[in-house]
């Protein structure tokens, strides 16, 4: 290994450390430490922006674009109002409810975290007349949104195709999400039987929802009904151009949320606002780091040390539960995977023991995100009231270190069987 290659896995570490320790944005500490190795390697900086993710940046921004049109048109809440309607008081079917929603908005392309942030305070007022389901709802509403992250028309799951597509490696993409979200429903099945498991023996876990903060609409920016029923037809549309006739996820969705703009003419700067600027920052920075350690050989590098140790048991063990213990440790899983994907790809090569490493590696670290350090944590907490929140945070975190723990292992036993 050449010295510009040892000292990109030194800033790399360097960059994961002072992210956890100083709570700073990956993206820039990454493309801060870019600058050493260029200067030691010799490589042109131009050579490194070319690995800049330009297809996964516009489809951050046009399917955030889109989302902030269904979610100020009203669409949104006239959904989750519709589902939860359905529902009515069948309790045990409340959290499926929430995870219903979540999954089907991830899955069709919504940034997981966006999806999360708008579905945890609805859930909140949701519940306020369900108290002992008010847990299982915001768990069910997170897990099925994270999970379904993965689908490929979610930048989650773009991260983890275009990682692929690097080393040359083809693996069917709505596969990957439906082991996500059959090992999703599965755990929210699991927290249910336990929760009836408790509440038998009298120690069931009842959570307030905090109070609704009340917010005042101007009547000028009420949404109209036919901005609504555009904003469907357009999420409808986005979803046949890309499944069916194979268009770009990110061009279309700028596409259609542009027509939107042009013909309801809503406020662009809140719109503008919608868009995830930190975790495209965070996400670009990162892989266009790797990019660079890619160019200079570094990952190439670090596969053939991997594949001196073997692509065995331990091997596959040791990045599954090292990618969940980030996950639990870094709030990003979009950064996680775009991380810890390239290394998975350079090592594995076997066709059919990678889509399980895959699933090994990818499945539980979407699982982590009811963790209190996780947006969607913290989220839940916020939304609870004040007196139950320190108990609800040991819940959050010991929940999440069980998941890491036991998850990981379980999914792994398929890729080893299969070598």
């Amino acid at each position: 290994m050449s010295a510009a290659q040892s000292l990109s896995i030194i800033m790399l570490v360097v960059v994961l450390v002072a992210a956890i320790w100083r709570r700073m944005n990956i993206g820039v500490l990454a493309l801060g430490a870019a600058l050493p190795v260029l200067a030691l390697s010799g490589l042109d900086a131009k050579a490194m922006y070319t690995t800049f993710p330009g297809d996964i940046f516009a489809l951050i921004v046009g399917v955030s674009l889109l989302f902030a049109h269904l979610e100020r048109s009203g669409t949104l809440g006239w959904f989750v109002e519709l589902v939860y309607g359905a529902v009515g008081d069948r309790h045990a079917m409340l959290p499926w409810a929430g995870f219903l929603v979540g999954a089907m908005l991830s899955t069709v392309g919504a940034f997981s975290t966006a999806v999360i942030a708008f579905l945890v305070p609805l859930v909140a007022h949701v519940a306020v007349r369900y108290r002992s389901s008010f847990y299982l709802c915001e768990l069910g509403v997170v897990i099925g949104a994270n999970s379904a992250g993965l689908s490929p028309l979610n930048p989650t799951g773009a991260v983890v195709r275009a990682a692929a597509s690097k080393f040359h490696v083809s693996y069917p993409g709505w596969a990957l999400w439906a082991v996500s979200m059959v090992v999703a429903a599965l755990v929210v099945l699991c927290l249910q039987l336990l929760d009836a498991f408790r509440r038998s023996r009298g120690r069931g876990f009842d959570l307030t929802p905090a109070p609704a903060a009340t917010a005042e609409t101007d009547a000028a920016e009420r949404p109209s009904l036919r901005y609504a029923w555009c904003a469907g037809l357009a999420l409808l549309t986005f979803v046949l151009l890309v499944v069916i006739v194979k268009t770009d996820v990110g061009v279309t969705a700028i596409a259609l949320a542009a027509l939107l703009q042009i013909a309801f003419r809503p406020q662009e700067r809140s719109l503008l606002a919608r868009i995830p600027w930190p975790s495209i920052l965070l996400l670009c920075g990162l892989l266009t780091y790797l990019g660079l350690m890619q160019r200079i050989g570094t990952i190439d590098s670090i596969a053939s040390v991997l594949h001196r140790l073997g692509t065995g048991p331990v091997l596959i063990l040791v990045l599954a539960y090292l990618t969940a213990l980030l996950c639990n440790i870094e709030s990003s899983t979009l950064g996680v995977l775009g991380l810890m994907m390239p290394v998975v790809f350079s090592t594995f090569t076997e066709p059919a023991q990678m889509f399980w490493v895959v699933c090994a590696v990818c499945v539980p670290a979407a699982l982590m995100v009811m963790n209190p350090i996780h947006v969607a944590g913290t989220l839940i907490i916020g939304n609870s009231a004040v007196d139950e929140q320190d108990n609800l945070f040991r819940r959050l975190l010991t929940l999440a270190g069980s998941l890491a723990l036991v998850v990981p292992g379980l999914l792994a036993i398929v890729p080893i069987a299969v070598a």
